[in-house]
């Protein structure tokens, strides 16, 4: 090989390993970027999860045991429970309405109709000529 020659390979060897490295170098930049992003977005999951679950990292035994702890806390307390006549009068005026049911109270309307004796108004009779006078009544 000629000098020339041995400079048009070293030529062609520096060009060929400078686009690379440009590349290269634009490549591990865009790569950088992706990890920083799925480094973000994997904290943000296990943050979003660990707000998720802090609620559950007692356990059944350690809410169990609280709840128990707050009981016990209030087990020789007074209590103010209404006594059983005016327990027995509230329910009765909550479940009144639904005591007769519907026939009993359709009765009662029906009753209540019969004793009215107010006096009906009077219907307009239909004049000579108008259409409620050609009505077909079936």
């Amino acid at each position: 090989m000629s000098i020339n020659s041995y400079a048009i390979v070293a030529i062609v060897m520096i060009a060929m390993t400078a686009v690379p490295v440009s590349a290269q170098t634009a490549t591990t930049e865009a790569e950088a970027k992706a990890a920083e992003a799925k480094a973000a977005s994997n904290k943000a999951k296990r943050e979003n999860l660990k707000s998720a679950t802090a609620g559950t990292a007692k356990g059944y035994t350690g809410s169990a045991a609280d709840g128990s702890a707050a009981a016990a806390s209030h087990k020789n307390m007074p209590r103010t429970a209404p006594d059983s006549a005016s327990k027995q009068a509230a329910m009765k005026s909550a479940t009144a309405g639904t005591a007769k049911g519907y026939t009993g109270a359709a009765a009662d309307a029906s009753a209540k109709a019969a004793a009215d004796k107010s006096p009906r108004p009077n219907l307009p009779k239909p004049q000579a000529g108008t259409p409620e006078l050609n009505k077909v009544v079936p």
